[in-house]
């Protein structure tokens, strides 16, 4: 069975690193991804560095000692500065870990981190370690529109794979496609040629010949589940697939809700933005932003079933105070519910999802009830 540890530095937000374990957890399977979210890796400063990035061309490539190509990268001054560590300080940070919490020599840890390297990859494998790998966890803004979680996920499964495809980098040099073909094993020496196979998601027959041998049926089948998967989140984040119809929105009895016609898509909301969102839902003619209060004792009971933190005079001040005209507590709420929607599926099939009305109207939710399904 694989085991995958993930581990984030200090400077990755949990709400990212809680993404891309959700993202990686959705699809069940053979191989496990596992994290503790209260164990951080600190990289000492003495080990960073400052870097000047002269031009937008050497941003955007790797250093490596294949063909070299280029491209307009743009959204970017330069020349920049920015942080870098070299890959012993972060595979070092890798062991640290994996001793500190006893994992096992066949179990892989991964470390995220929003610090780049000397060598401007992705993300890459320790070579005398294989089972250690990091990823860069920042930038991704620059080559594909979507919450940085995808493509971190898919470089999880990139490192995995690549383990058992390649012993060293000797193979790699020889076996990775050096011009993109939308194969998980396309080098992207230029760094904008990830969105290639980002948006396959796929193995071509070759590597997975590599494969065969190497890992069963079943953990193959897994990850390519586990990329299909985020393949389709992706596109839909993107605003593609947006002539599609708006699909079904399911809530399970543990009150978590999933978009069950889009790849199954978690929407993460928090136990306020869940009640808010609950109580709009029963509503569908909407509600007055200032009528809020009239719907206190409701909101109340939504909240009291959904949130498992705090005593209960602390839940009823968190509902007077989102009830409450003069406070904006009800808006932020509407507003992060968007954006996570946004996020998910789009700006346009989104519309039909959050909530939403014209100043000093009732605001609402367009979704037709029929496609929405309460356990």
């Amino acid at each position: 069975m694989i085991k995958v540890h993930l581990v984030k530095s200090s400077e990755v937000s949990p709400e990212l690193f809680t993404q891309v374990i959700d993202l990686l957890q959705a699809i069940p399977g053979p191989m496990t991804f596992t994290c503790n979210l209260e164990s951080v890796v600190n990289i000492d400063e003495d080990e960073r560095f400052v870097k000047t990035v002269q031009r937008k061309e050497d941003f955007e490539k790797k250093q490596i000692m294949f063909q070299e190509s280029r491209s307009n990268l743009t959204n970017y001054s330069f020349p920049m500065k920015r942080e870098e560590v070299t890959w012993h300080t972060l595979f070092k940070n890798c062991n640290k870990y994996r001793r500190k919490n006893r994992i096992k020599e066949n179990e892989f840890v991964i470390l995220l981190t929003n610090i780049a390297n000397d060598k401007n990859w992705f993300a890459c494998l320790d070579e005398s370690n294989p089972f250690n790998g990091f990823i860069h966890s920042d930038d991704w803004q620059y080559y594909i529109k979507c919450s940085d979680a995808f493509p971190v996920a898919y470089e999880v499964m990139a490192l995995v794979l690549q383990k058992h495809m390649f012993n060293g980098y000797l193979d790699l040099r020889t076996a990775v496609h050096k011009s993109p073909i939308g194969c998980v094993n396309d080098l992207c020496i230029h760094k904008k040629e990830i969105v290639l196979k980002l948006r396959t998601a796929d193995i071509c027959s070759h590597c997975m010949e590599l494969l065969q041998d190497k890992m069963t049926m079943p953990e193959i089948h897994h990850a390519l589940s586990i990329m299909n998967s985020l393949r389709e989140k992706m596109l839909f984040a993107q605003n593609f697939g947006q002539s599609k119809p708006p699909g079904r929105l399911l809530i399970t009895s543990s009150k978590k809700f999933f978009l069950t016609d889009f790849g199954n898509i978690e929407i993460k909301l928090r136990p306020l933005e869940k009640a808010i969102y609950i109580l709009f839902l029963k509503y569908p003619e909407g509600i007055y932003h200032s009528s809020l209060s009239d719907h206190r004792e409701e909101l109340y009971d939504i909240y009291t079933r959904i949130s498992t933190t705090g005593d209960l005079h602390e839940m009823k001040e968190r509902i007077d105070d989102m009830v409450n005209a003069l406070s904006d507590s009800a808006s932020q709420k509407m507003s992060r519910i968007k954006r996570v929607f946004e996020e998910a599926i789009g700006t346009e099939l989104a519309k039909f999802y959050y909530i939403k009305g014209d100043p000093g109207k009732e605001k609402s939710i367009a979704l037709d009830r029929k496609l929405l399904t309460i356990e």
